[in-house]
């Protein structure tokens, strides 16, 4: 028996890989499978093209946190496709479920997604090593996906990245906004008046400097 999963159980729902496979490559066809073992070792569906896990992933491989069928012996099209696409791994990516969309997201776009809070109908991944990491098999909706963890992102959040752009556009570098205070050479280069604003700016990322990967997806945004 084989369908195009009905809306109460759509796996891009719940799954935000398999959203974003819905998105770039179209909606797979799903095979009633022939026992839990048959389905997919990652997602536990099952799809009319599977493949042996040694093809597709190497014995150096760690990421089974988010396997949910460790006695499947086969990947389905969409996790095949999820280890196999290298961009995946490279390029910060924005995947909604309502409607179902997969971007590749530059500087620009990461910072227009990551002006106001991250909803529950939405996934930022941003791999802070890039080819480092698979973030996709873990990603969850709602949250900025980044290595090895996943992040809320609030008002608060948001405030802070145009507070980090502030000061870029001041000629504070990334190296230069990690310290306690501004640069005496940069801040020299600004009008007096404007001085208060930018110590107010600099304490106001004194959280993110607490908290390392909040800082490094506000710097990817903001560049």
């Amino acid at each position: 028996m084989t369908s195009a999963y009905p809306s109460a159980l759509d796996p891009t729902t719940t799954d935000v890989a398999w959203a974003a496979y819905t998105a770039a490559e179209g909606v797979p066809e799903i095979v009633e499978p022939a026992g839990r073992a048959a389905g997919c070792a990652r997602c536990a569906r099952t799809t009319a093209v599977m493949i042996p896990v040694g093809q597709v992933i190497s014995r150096r491989f760690t990421g089974f946190e988010s396997w949910t069928n460790l006695a499947g012996r086969r990947l389905c099209q969409v996790c095949v496709w999820l280890y196999r696409h290298r961009p995946l791994r490279t390029d910060a990516h924005i995947v909604t479920r309502d409607p179902v969309t997969l971007r590749s997201a530059n500087p620009a776009l990461l910072h227009q997604v990551l002006s106001t809070p991250v909803d529950a109908d939405i996934a930022v991944i941003v791999p802070l090593r890039p080819g480092r990491k698979h973030l996709l098999p873990d990603a969850r909706w709602g949250q900025v996906n980044v290595d090895d963890t996943s992040l809320t992102w609030t008002a608060a959040d948001a405030d802070r990245l145009q507070v980090m752009r502030r000061l870029r556009a001041h000629g504070f570098s990334e190296t230069l906004l990690r310290d306690h205070s501004p640069a005496y050479p940069v801040l020299s280069r600004a009008a007096a008046d404007q001085w208060p604003q930018i110590f107010d700016d600099w304490s106001r990322l004194d959280p993110w400097r607490q908290a390392g990967p909040w800082f490094d997806v506000g710097l990817r945004a903001s560049r």
